[in-house]
């Protein structure tokens, strides 16, 4: 009876258990997580589900000192890339969407063939984990780069023409402190103004270390030096925390569940 009654009890505690929260992060090319790598820490070690997903494989990013030519090779080292970086942030296994790098802004027939695969495939991840938040590219890319626009627009499309109310943030840097401290390769990145950006998510020293560590898996995109260095040059403009611009509200807040 003792033994019943406790099975009871222990069902009725998993069954009332919360739910955890999820994050999902759409990007164009394995390592443009980089731009959140410490805030997905922040929250994978609170427990919450991050899930990341890229539109393309990358490609065509052949680097000379990597010695990978561009092509299938090289798509098949970044997926690995990718899903490193993933597990070595906490998060679950990537998905890849199997875009080709760079043409997501080709001339197709029909038009736009490319990007509409992206933003269906955005569609079927949303029914799929119902994220408690979305983070992407902002409209300006990072550095205006293509493929990164039209993610953004893409994952746009996916929330907008959905009838739940999705919470979607665009990754950011503030104009004032890129203009301050950016070193780098942040030198050819587009600032926003600090009005448009009211949610700013902290981290600790401890979440950029396990983020630099997800950053090391990149090795076919940076060489040693860059990878020990760029890190650093990021959190010089962050300062500590991340700051992102909803797609909806203009609330502040420093938590993208808030």
């Amino acid at each position: 009876m003792r033994s019943f009654a406790l099975l009871i009890l222990c069902s009725q505690l998993a069954f009332a258990a919360p739910k955890p929260k999820v994050i999902l992060g759409v990007f164009a090319h394995p390592d443009d997580e980089l731009m959140v790598s410490p805030v997905l820490a922040r929250y994978a070690k609170q427990g919450v589900e991050i899930y990341l997903a890229y539109a393309t494989d990358g490609q065509r990013g052949a680097k000379p000192f990597s010695g990978i030519p561009a092509g299938e090779k090289l798509g098949l080292a970044r997926r690995a890339e990718a899903t490193c970086a993933a597990q070595t942030l906490g998060a679950k296994p990537p998905f890849f969407f199997g875009v080709m790098d760079g043409d997501l802004g080709a001339m197709t027939s029909p038009i736009g063939k490319n990007t509409e695969a992206v933003t269906e495939q955005v569609t079927k991840l949303l029914d799929q984990l119902h994220p408690d938040a979305i983070v992407t590219w902002g409209p300006e890319g990072g550095y205006g780069h293509p493929d990164h626009r039209l993610v953004s627009d893409a994952v746009t499309q996916a929330v907008q023409a959905s009838s739940q109310p999705y919470r979607l943030f665009y990754v950011e840097l503030d104009a004032n402190s890129l203009k301050k401290s950016a070193k780098g390769f942040l030198k050819e990145f587009f600032g926003t103004d600090p009005q448009y950006l009211p949610v700013h998510v902290a981290y600790t020293p401890a979440d950029l270390d396990v983020a630099n560590k997800s950053f090391q898996c990149h090795s076919t995109q940076y060489t040693p030096d860059e990878r020990k260095e760029d890190m650093g040059f990021l959190d010089l403009v962050y300062h500590g925390e991340i700051p992102f611009r909803p797609w909806f509200g203009t609330q502040k807040s420093d938590d993208l569940f808030k």
